[in-house]
């Protein structure tokens, strides 16, 4: 089993909502309005550096991580790189 992190610019909750929902995953976390600073710059919610992200988190089957992933990088390249999308794949153990 596979978590998947996705963190997204705010803008593109919907789309990366319908890949999610394309690839029949049964349940996932949002938590939305993530602030901070990376490759796309800083998004703190505020007039200086406006914006914010969404993170998305999700336990996958391993067999459906690289299709879904696939669909992301797709979506990514639509929205450029200004936007900011990425996605991590960490081993997941359930455990209760």
């Amino acid at each position: 089993m596979k978590l998947l992190m996705i963190l997204v610019d705010s803008n593109h909750q919907e789309d990366v909502e319908k890949i999610l929902e394309a690839h029949r995953i049964p349940g996932y976390t949002e938590v939305p309005n993530v602030l901070g600073k990376g490759e796309s710059g800083r998004k703190l919610g505020n007039r200086a550096f406006p914006g914010s992200s969404n993170m998305y988190l999700t336990a996958v089957d391993s067999t459906i991580c690289h299709t879904l992933c696939a669909d992301l990088k797709a979506l990514d390249e639509r929205a450029g790189p200004e936007e900011g999308l990425k996605a991590f794949i960490l081993d997941a153990e359930l455990v209760v």
